[in-house]
């Protein structure tokens, strides 16, 4: 009876032993959600400790005089430079004492804790767990930008991409993508993550991220060390996989593309971020960082500050400002960079849009990203290449010149930069000419028509098409009657294939959408749940069909091979 009870006794030790040493190989293989779990809910915690002020409701009426005019801030010669000078941005963007002093404490705090709680260096088995994958594509779906994200990656895949792909979806749009998330995108290497796959249970519960703040939370909760993050409506053409093994990546892990606007962030920001601005320091003249400020700055009159952009001082964010659709990442370098970005998007509706933009175009997540890594003081290049436009002129008679954009090409990044490391060491080794003052420089002909150009001045290839005007979602494009002329019949809205290679960018999103929601068994977006069984959707499908086929019809002339 005694060696009985003494063999049950050992039986059970050993299979207590077992379960504890399956326990821990289990969480020793497994540790990732512990440390999620650590990290994400101490980094809310220090987002919502470090509070700012609330603004008053209406911040603009408040904090901005009605004379104030922020419109015409282009990049373009023409384009008004005064509204963009110090006195200018500082008169039009006032805040109390009180409000500077509710702003800076918080944002000092933040800083403070990303360097001692989130300080990790290259290497950190804290990142690895959090990024366990090397490299990938990235961007956000949900609703109709599930739709969207589709036609882009089909796209991604045509031109030749094979890295995966990480399409994140917010809770809010969680639900009626199971078809498109479990059989779809694994046929082409992604996959869908849920912010619930990552995020603990009560930040999922307590916190709401809505439009802007969304791609600042993609950023940070996929799995990849390094990604390039593409807007669903933006369109890759080229293959990429390299970009990540390229010069302008590898020195400053944080590659940014420009917009049509120079900076209108108010220089109360940087003083309340503590950032030394000079004022009595040029040291650019708009993307032109590598000619001497002597060439264009007459060194015998004393610098007017009425007519010099603010960006262009020493100690601020260059001109211009960041069009954020597509953006390469070094998530391990730059991991405090998105912290803060994600700080400045979940209190940016309240304060921080508007201090770096003032309400001028596309106000939104777009500065975040290079303000918070300036702020860091790591490393960021910014393409100088101008963006360029395609589109069409209105087709109605009675309207004169009235140009309807489509798309926004942004150029190769890499290209971009083995040109202006070019440019930097053309002027060095003329430093003595370029160091003469020129009354006649401007950077357009100076630094980006002759600098920035490869020998035979053509242009640098394009590398994404941000179609952010006319999406390709056909339920909207019907109802608005897109490419349509008043007679009825069609146009092309892509003018300018020659710039993309000959990519037929419309004939080739429509088939994709022809096959993926007119066929026989149409993918069930949440989108398009209630549309399907519509009884519009018939001739929504008959305009798809339509607009294939005269875009296969015309193919041969629009690609020059008529």
């Amino acid at each position: 009876m005694l060696l009985l009870k003494r063999k049950l006794l050992l039986s059970c030790f050993a299979v207590l032993g077992a379960i504890v040493v399956l326990f821990s190989v289990r969480n020793l293989f497994n540790p990732t959600p512990t440390i999620r779990e650590r990290v994400y809910t101490e980094l809310f915690e220090n987002i919502e400790k470090f509070r700012p002020i609330r603004p008053p409701k209406d911040r603009y009426a408040k904090l901005r005089l009605p004379s104030c005019d922020m419109s015409n801030t282009g990049i373009n010669t023409g384009d008004s430079v005064e509204r963009t000078t110090y006195e200018n941005l500082d008169h039009c963007y006032h805040i109390s004492k009180t409000q500077f002093e509710g702003l800076q404490a918080p944002h000092t705090g933040f800083l403070t804790s990303l360097k001692t709680a989130f300080n990790y260096e290259e290497g950190s088995s804290v990142l690895d767990y959090l990024f366990p994958e090397e490299k990938g594509f990235v961007t956000v779906g949900g609703g109709r930008f599930s739709l969207l994200s589709y036609t882009m990656i089909k796209t991604l895949r045509e031109r030749g991409s094979k890295l995966p792909i990480e399409v994140i979806i917010p809770p809010q749009d969680e639900k009626g993508e199971a078809q498109y998330c479990n059989e779809i995108l694994p046929q082409l290497n992604a996959r869908c993550v849920f912010f619930s796959d990552v995020l603990p249970s009560s930040l999922v519960e307590n916190w709401t991220f809505e439009k802007y703040q969304i791609k600042a939370v993609a950023l940070l909760i996929s799995s990849f060390k390094k990604i390039v993050f593409i807007d669903a409506d933006d369109y890759p053409l080229k293959s990429i996989d390299s970009i990540f093994e390229s010069k302008v990546v590898q020195e400053h892990g944080l590659v940014l593309w420009p917009d049509l606007w120079r900076r209108a962030t108010a220089p109360v920001f940087y003083r309340l971020a503590n950032i030394e601005v000079s004022l009595m320091r040029r040291v650019r003249n708009l993307g032109d960082d590598v000619t001497p400020v002597s060439h264009y700055q007459n060194t015998e009159e004393e610098l007017d500050l009425k007519k010099i952009p603010f960006h262009d001082m020493q100690g601020t964010v260059p001109d211009p400002t960041t069009e954020s659709g597509q953006m390469v990442i070094d998530k391990v370098r730059h991991f405090r960079t998105l912290l803060l970005a994600l700080y400045y998007n979940v209190y940016g509706p309240q304060w921080y849009y508007s201090l770096f933009s003032q309400g001028t175009a596309g106000e939104g997540d777009k500065e975040t990203f290079a303000t918070a890594a300036h702020v860091l003081g790591l490393p960021y290049y910014q393409v100088k290449t101008k963006l360029a436009f395609d589109g069409y002129y209105n087709p109605d008679p009675e309207a004169k010149n009235d140009f309807r954009g489509v798309a926004l090409y942004q150029h190769d990044c890499t290209q971009d930069f083995e040109l202006h490391e070019k440019a930097r060491l053309l002027v060095l080794d003329k430093i003595e000419e370029y160091k003469k003052f020129n009354k006649d420089y401007n950077p357009e002909e100076n630094f980006y028509k002759d600098l920035m150009k490869p020998e035979d001045k053509s242009d640098i290839d394009v590398m994404f098409a941000h179609a952010s005007f006319h999406k390709f979602d056909p339920w909207q494009l019907y109802h608005e009657n897109v490419y349509l002329k008043p007679d009825g019949s069609q146009l092309r809205t892509f003018r300018n294939l020659k710039k993309i290679n000959n990519f037929d960018i419309e004939l080739f999103n429509f088939e994709v959408l022809q096959a993926a929601m007119c066929s026989e068994k149409p993918i069930q977006f949440a989108y398009f749940q209630d549309k399907l069984t519509s009884p519009e959707w018939p001739q929504v499908c008959e305009y798809v069909a339509n607009r294939v086929k005269f875009l296969k019809e015309t193919h041969d002339e629009a690609t020059g091979k008529a």
